[in-house]
C-alpha cells in the first residue's frame, strides 16, 4: 500500500514563497503519514504567460537553489516528491515543462518532461519530452502527465500498458473537464489518479483523488490551499472488481482472443 498526498499549493512569481509553500505542504504530507507528495504544473518555477512574462526574467540559479531546499525537505522528511518545475536541458535552446521526481533521501531519481505541449506552448515557449516515465514506491508503479495531456487517451493507455497503479496528472489552470476526464480515464484504465492544480485554479476544478473505478474519494476545497491522502492498495477487496478482474478482462478484450471463436465472419 502506497498513501499519496494530491496537494494544492498557491504558485507566485516568487520563488522563495513557492518553495516555503512546498515545503510547508511536504511536511504536512509527513505528518499525516504519507508516502509521497504530489505537485501541480510549475509549482516551483511558476507558469509561463502567468508567473512567467519572458524566458529571459528567469534566475535559474535562483530556481536550482529553491529545486534544492524542496529537496533538502524531502530528506528531512523521508517522504517522495513530485514537483512541477521548468528545467534547462543542455542540448536545447528552449526549457522543458517539467515533473521533477525526488526520493525520500533528497535525491533526484527521475524527470517526466511534458510530451504533448500546447499550442501555444510549442510555438513561444518550450520544448517538449518524448517518453513516459514511471517509478516504483512501496511495490506501486506510478506514472506521470502533464495538464493538457489530459486530451490524450493514447498516453494513458500507454501508462496501463506500462503497469501503472496510479497515474498522477500535474494541471496548471485548465477547463472544467479536465477534471471529469481523470474520472473517466481512472475508471476506463482502472488505476488509481491523483490530479493536482494550483490554489489560483481551483474554483474550477480542485485537486483530488481518484480510485480505479472512477469516483472521487477525496477533493480539495475550492479556492483554498492544502492537501488530501489518497490510499493505493491493490490487495483491499474493495477494489477487487476493477483492479482484479476489469482491468484483466480489458486487456484481453483489446487483443481479441477472446472473441474469435464467437465474431461475425460476415
Amino acid at each position: 500500500m502506497l498513501k499519496l498526498a494530491t496537494a494544492q499549493p498557491s504558485i507566485s512569481s516568487d520563488l522563495k514563497k513557492n518553495a516555503a509553500r512546498i515545503c510547508d505542504l511536504i511536511r504536512e504530507a509527513a505528518a499525516v503519514g504519507a508516502d509521497c507528495a504530489h505537485f501541480p504544473e510549475a509549482a516551483l518555477s511558476g507558469y509561463v504567460k502567468s508567473e512567467i512574462k519572458s524566458w529571459s526574467d528567469v534566475d535559474w540559479e535562483a530556481l536550482e537553489a529553491s529545486l534544492n531546499e524542496v529537496r533538502a525537505c524531502c530528506a528531512e522528511t523521508g517522504i517522495w516528491a513530485f514537483v512541477g518545475c521548468n528545467h534547462r536541458h543542455p542540448d536545447l535552446s528552449r526549457p522543458l515543462n517539467s515533473l521533477h521526481i525526488i526520493d525520500g533521501h533528497g535525491h533526484a531519481v527521475a524527470r517526466y518532461d511534458k510530451q504533448y505541449c500546447s499550442n501555444a506552448e510549442i510555438t513561444d515557449w518550450y520544448a517538449a519530452g518524448n517518453k513516459p516515465i514511471t517509478v516504483d514506491i512501496r511495490g506501486i508503479r506510478l506514472g506521470f502527465l502533464i495538464c493538457i495531456e489530459v486530451q490524450f487517451p493514447e498516453l494513458f493507455m500507454e501508462y496501463e500498458r506500462l503497469g501503472v497503479d496510479c497515474l498522477c496528472l500535474s494541471s496548471g489552470p485548465g477547463l472544467k473537464t479536465f477534471r471529469i476526464q481523470c474520472q473517466g480515464y481512472a475508471a476506463s484504465n482502472c488505476f488509481w489518479l491523483s490530479y493536482s492544480v494550483p490554489q489560483n485554479a481551483s474554483d474550477k476544478q480542485p485537486s483530488c483523488f481518484i480510485g480505479p473505478d472512477g469516483e472521487i474519494l477525496a477533493s480539495c476545497g475550492c479556492a483554498a490551499s492544502g492537501l488530501v491522502l489518497g490510499e493505493i492498495d491493490p490487495t483491499n477487496p474493495k477494489w477487487d472488481i476493477p483492479v482484479n478482474k476489469a482491468r484483466l478482462w480489458r486487456r484481453r478484450a483489446r487483443i481479441g482472443e477472446i472473441y474469435r471463436e464467437h465474431r461475425l465472419k460476415e
